[in-house]
Order: C-alpha cells, then structure tokens, then sequence
C-alpha cells in the first residue's frame, strides 16, 4: 500500500477531487469539495496515494479550537468516510486511514462514515446510529404497498384534507416554519449560524440543480415543508418543518408520497437521514424504509485538564450507545 498524506483542500486540483467522488462506490454529495466548502471551509483530507494515483481519500471537517486542528462532523453532514475506487476494497484500508487520523489529530469530536467490521483501532469510541433507506426500484403502487397500514391510512387522510403542493426556490418559509413550530423543542436552542449556514448549503445545492423545495399549502397559507437534496441517484430528507396544522393534515407525509411517486421505478435511493430518535426512525420506518448502520468516531488524545473537560461535555451532550 502507497502512502496516506495529510493534504488542506488547497493542495489539490478540486475538480480531481470532485471526479474522483463521482466515480467512488461510496459516493455521497457530503463529500464534493463544492458542499464541503460549504459545511466546513477549512476541511482538509487524508489521500492514499500509490505512484502519483490517488487510490482512496477521506474527507476531514476541521476547525480550530484551543489553537488545534480537531475534526469535527458539521450540520447538515450526516456522514463522509473512506471513498475508495472500485478497485480497492474499503476493508483493505479502512485501518490504516484511521491511524493516520488519530496520528494526525489529537482531538476528533465526532466523525461519521460507514466504518465496516466489528474491530475499530482502540483509539477510538464508536457509535453506532442508523439512517432509514428506501429503493424507489419498482413502480409506485408497488412501493406504496411498502408503507405500513398506518402510513397508507394518514396519506389518504392527507389526500382528503385539501393540500396544495406546490414547488419553489425560496427557503425563507421553511425556515421561518421551523423556528416558529420546532426550535423551542430544541435543548439549548438553534443559533442563528445553524440557519445561515442552511441557506449556503441551500445555494450550494441549486447551482448543482440537487436542490427541491416542496411546500404543503392549506387555504393559501403553507403549513409544511422540505428541503431535499436530489443527486447521485440518492433523494435526501435534508430539511423540513411544519405547523401544528400541517402535522394534523399529515403534510409531511403526502410531501414524501410525492416525491416517491415522482421517482419511482427510477433506481433512486430515498434517504431520510434519520436521527436518534425513535419516535422519528418510526415515523420513517412506517414507509417501508429500511435502516442502514453507520458510525460515529471519537477520539481524545487532549492534554490533561482539556481532555477531562471535553470527555464530560459530549457524554452530557449525547451518552454513547
């Protein structure tokens, strides 16, 4: 195996980085240089690199803190990982690129990826979460069929209760949604940088052209709504929000049928980007979507008192599983 070289994202031709993505197995919009720079502007990579051809790369979301380099997962970046060509297995370099890390960084507060196997470098900290996917492979009344009793009960009363849908390229309504119906509910708030950076990625995303924007309407007024992120045969519950109507009028749901009617039998993969909720991971089990394991890293080699300090904060903040 050649060397893996800690590289900043200047180091190297973007649009190499980008064509190389697109041609991974493991290809994820998180992981273009165009998003990146979007979600975490200093991010840097590790790139095995065998006789002047790159092999594999790990994207690194880094930011500075306390005067050091720490790897840290951003918002609306539910996981990157290992991308590899198709002709290197990602279990064949997987360990190495994690010892590079944890050489390279004292400090990765959260990293997420599809991590293979049982066995971890002991370094690390691992959870284990799980996103909820959904092959849009057959045609609609045969995916329809995939939704629970319940699910199929809700969309008809969704049908029946009178929603315009209706697409659009402003996500200021969506946002707005979410701060009035939902950022109380959450502990220790939303800063205004979080919704900031949603219009970036927002933008970044429709000059892609991977950007829809759906909006339940109800006597003209819109009670729900959704951002998905629609590129690489994937479909990305990226962001949504709706009012205490639209949740009574399952806007939500209908939103979803939608654009599961609008891709069916296309090969597409609907992803919900579930988050450790149960009662949300429910919600979009009911779909028929099934649940796929991913990890998130953590790794703390601070100096003492930053160590002990930075190990109580993020069990307080989210306790291992």
């Amino acid at each position: 195996m050649g060397n893996i070289h800690l590289l900043p994202h200047t180091a190297f031709s973007l649009s190499r980085w980008d064509a190389f993505i697109a041609a991974s197995p493991q290809r994820m919009v998180y992981a273009y240089s165009w998003y990146l720079e979007v979600v975490s502007p200093q991010w840097q990579a590790l790139v095995l690199e065998e006789e002047g051809i790159w092999k594999a790369i790990m994207p690194l979301p880094v930011q500075k803190k306390w005067g050091l380099n720490v790897v840290q997962q951003p918002f609306y970046c539910q996981f990157l990982g290992i991308f590899t060509t198709s002709s290197v297995e990602l279990t064949s370099v997987q360990t190495a690129f994690l010892e590079a890390l944890s050489t390279h960084f004292r400090y990765v507060s959260s990293y997420s990826g599809r991590f293979l196997g049982e066995q971890l470098p002991p370094q690390f900290e691992r959870q284990r979460c799980c996103t909820h996917l959904f092959p849009l492979d057959t045609p609609y009344p045969t995916l329809r069929q995939r939704y629970s009793p319940d699910r199929r009960m809700n969309l008809r009363r969704a049908q029946n209760f009178g929603w315009e849908l209706q697409e659009s390229r402003e996500i200021a309504p969506l946002i707005q949604l979410f701060q009035e119906n939902h950022a109380a509910n959450i502990q220790g708030g939303v800063a205004e940088t979080a919704y900031k950076l949603l219009r970036k990625v927002e933008e970044a995303l429709r000059q892609q052209n991977a950007a829809r924007i759906v909006y339940a309407l109800k006597d003209g007024k819109i009670e729900a709504g959704a951002l998905f992120a629609v590129h690489d045969q994937r479909i990305i519950y990226l962001f949504n929000a709706a009012s205490p109507v639209g949740r009574k009028g399952n806007a939500r749901t209908l939103l979803i049928d939608q654009l599961i009617q609008t891709y069916a039998s296309s090969g597409y993969i609907f992803d919900f980007e579930s988050p450790e909720k149960a009662s949300i991971a429910s919600f979009y089990a009911s779909f028929g979507a099934q649940p796929e394991q991913y990890s998130v890293l953590h790794y703390n080699n601070l100096p003492f008192p930053l160590k002990q300090i930075q190990a109580y904060r993020r069990r307080k903040a989210s306790p291992l599983v």
